[in-house]
């Protein structure tokens, strides 16, 4: 099962509630959400909210590998997908209420 990816400032629409895409976060629980999302850019990372059909969900937050410029969140959504396993850990995590993820990305040694 694939998740949709939204940016980062989907958090700033309004009632996430309201419109069904997060279930079970209060008008609070967003405002905690937009002030985790802020620290973890505060501190390099990127940030998308991954949804899945299911309306399981997650805020992820990326660090890239040291050097990569990355100008858009998009860019790192191939990267993620082709971690499916922690994709997996991700949609159990959220399943048990562990709605927030940190991943680190790394670049694999060229081999010559």
């Amino acid at each position: 099962m694939t998740p949709m990816f939204l940016p980062q400032t989907t958090s700033d629409t309004g009632d996430l509630l309201g419109i069904g895409l997060l279930p079970n976060v209060t008008a609070k629980g967003q405002d905690r959400l937009r002030t985790l999302r802020d620290d973890a850019i505060s501190k390099g990372a990127h940030v998308m909210l991954l949804v899945w059909p299911s309306r399981e969900w997650v805020m992820l937050s990326i660090e890239p590998p040291e050097g990569m410029l990355v100008e858009d969140t998009e860019q790192l959504i191939p990267s993620v997908q082709a971690n499916v396993t922690a994709l997996e850990l991700m949609l159990t995590n959220s399943r048990h209420g562990n709605h927030l993820f940190w991943m680190n990305l790394s670049r694999n040694a060229s081999q010559h």
